[in-house]
């Protein structure tokens, strides 16, 4: 299983990016990820999803955390991009990425596109179910 966990993933822009690096197509990967928004709506509280996905992925599924805001609520504060975390004593594998929108100028760079495509094709390639 993979969770993408991100902020305002209302678009399907950022759908159609990570489908694309996935080398899926767009409604293959909703079927095949948890998708969730951690501050979908004003006064979310983000703690209580960020214990959900914890308490919920398994040490064989992945953790794809979507900008700097998210890898904050899972206590991953200034993490590179393209980081993959692996927990001692198990649990998911936990790749860090910008957030995917077009507002995001890390994405304008064609080396970051390559390397984001690569870590992303290995997350489905160990993960997908």
């Amino acid at each position: 299983m993979i969770y993408v966990v991100g902020e305002s993933l209302g678009s399907g822009g950022t759908r159609r990016r990570l489908a694309s690096m996935f080398e899926v197509p767009e409604d293959e990967m909703m079927d095949a990820v948890v998708w969730l928004n951690l501050y979908e709506y004003p006064g979310t509280r983000p703690e209580r999803y960020v214990r959900l996905v914890e308490e919920s992925a398994a040490t064989e599924d992945a953790i794809v955390l979507l900008g700097r805001r998210v890898q904050r609520s899972f206590g991953l504060d200034g993490q590179d991009a393209l980081t993959e975390i692996v927990r001692s004593g198990g649990g998911p594998v936990i790749l860090c990425l910008p957030h995917p929108s077009g507002l995001n100028r890390w994405w304008n760079d064609p080396a970051h596109v390559v390397a984001a495509t690569e870590a992303l094709r290995r997350i489905w390639g160990a993960h997908s179910r």
